[in-house]
């Protein structure tokens, strides 16, 4: 996939803004500024496999660039991406979600958390 951004606007690199857009939705953000407030809160974690040469992407940047890429060329991209990663893990993987009991809060007008193990039967890793 092609970079549509131009000159300054160039600061961070594509590859990374996307991975933090992917990690991040995963985790549950909806937004940009979600995006840009999940960075922050996991720059140190982001750094381990990330260069972040230009510091953390904000939510100015994610909006940017997602104006910017074309939706089909961003679906073929991903849909490339989820059949690599599956190559990688082949063999049967069960999935097991529980909901804390009572783990929600009303007043707070928060959902209850949840919990998902994955289990990888040939490798017999959780």
């Amino acid at each position: 996939m092609t970079d549509p951004r131009t000159g300054n606007a160039r600061r961070h690199d594509l590859l990374e803004v996307l991975t933090i857009a992917l990690v991040a939705s995963i985790c549950g953000c909806d937004s940009c500024v979600d995006f840009a407030d999940f960075a922050e809160d996991r720059e140190a974690l982001f750094r381990e496999f990330l260069v972040l040469e230009n510091g953390l992407p904000s939510h100015d940047t994610f909006s940017r660039l997602f104006r910017l890429l074309d939706p089909a060329s961003l679906s073929a991209a991903f849909g490339r991406f989820l059949e690599a990663l599956g190559a990688d893990g082949a063999g049967v993987i069960a999935i097991d979600g529980k909901t804390l009991r009572r783990s929600f809060d009303r007043a707070a007008g928060r959902s209850p958390l949840h919990v998902v193990t994955a289990f990888a039967a040939e490798a017999q890793l959780v």
